[in-house]
């Protein structure tokens, strides 16, 4: 009898402890670009102004270094960007993904998805559904499998087609950014 009471304590304590784990990061939106910020080493960099509109209602002013990082150090962030206009560019600029327009200096660089990955290595992401592991012979769910990447496998990315990417080796199509928009690979430093 004591030994299924000191058990059943156990277990009640393991479960938790896993139910109080802090759940994982979701995946990062993907937006139609990068923005590749451009600092000079060492110097700390000035805040940015964060708008409601292009030019209107300022929000915020925020350290650059507290914005959401798609990859990148201190010097050469990049960051996700989900809309450009005239020059200006929507970004997410925290954690709970509230967005706001910034007007980027022009060492900073922005380049839409199908400019910025063909040529770049980029990481599958684990933890992902396993539907979006399959490797295509086209782009597109249509297209027929010729197998699956395995997750945090390193991959060339030769062309972009909307939300498919022509890879190099293994040959074939993948889904670099889900239906929902979520980025399906992590992108290397600079």
């Amino acid at each position: 009898m004591r030994v299924t009471l000191l058990v059943l304590l156990a277990l009640l304590a393991l479960g938790g402890r896993t139910s109080l784990a802090a759940p994982p990061q979701p995946r990062s939106y993907s937006g139609c670009g990068v923005l590749t910020l451009q600092l000079a080493p060492g110097a700390e960099p000035p805040p940015i102004a964060v708008y409601a509109e292009p030019g209107l209602q300022r929000i915020a002013l925020l350290e650059i270094a507290a914005l959401p990082r798609l990859s990148g150090e201190n010097e050469e962030p990049r960051l996700a960007v989900g809309a450009s206009r005239g020059g200006w560019l929507r970004l997410a600029f925290d954690d709970a993904g509230r967005e706001g327009w910034i007007k980027p200096p022009r060492s900073w660089e922005y380049l839409p998805w199908a400019e910025f990955l063909p040529g770049r290595w980029v990481r599958v992401l684990p933890g992902m559904k396993q539907g979006l592991y399959a490797l295509k012979g086209e782009p597109g769910d249509q297209g027929g499998d010729r197998g699956a990447l395995s997750r945090d496998q390193e991959v060339r990315v030769l062309q972009v087609e909307e939300d498919w990417a022509r890879l190099q080796a293994p040959a074939g199509w993948f889904r670099w950014r889900d239906g929902d928009g979520r980025l399906t690979v992590s992108l290397p430093a600079p």
